[in-house]
């Protein structure tokens, strides 16, 4: 029987798995977002799943501007050779007012939506 937690690592597994860097920037510096709908390399094909068989890093390569990372995928798992390749875009339910995107993935372990 494995041991219990201690209460120090219960309080270190609340907190969130990824950490922002906003913090490093000032209040009033914009918020630049990535968006593949028009342009972009083989990555705007990659669509989401609840399930997802890759995984994105942020690399520097020519600069190391927190603000403007170069995106690598990585794969999770072995994805056999014609198997579409997805990952989670990991969108909080309900941060955009007023703003609901259905989720279609199918996983079985599907949230239903993204926003």
């Amino acid at each position: 029987k494995p041991p219990k937690p201690t209460k120090a690592e219960k309080d270190k597994s609340d907190l969130p798995k990824h950490k922002s860097v906003r913090k490093y920037f000032g209040p009033n510096e914009d918020i630049y977002i990535m968006d593949a709908m028009t342009q972009g390399n083989l990555g705007r094909y990659l669509n989401h799943s609840c399930n997802p068989n890759v995984f994105v890093q942020n690399v520097f390569i020519n600069s190391h501007d927190l603000r403007f990372p170069s995106i690598a995928f990585f794969t999770l798992k072995f994805v056999p050779a014609g198997q579409e390749l997805c990952w989670n875009y990991n969108y909080e339910v309900g941060t955009v007012e007023n703003k609901q995107i259905v989720c279609n993935c199918g996983a079985g372990n599907c949230k239903g939506r993204l926003l």
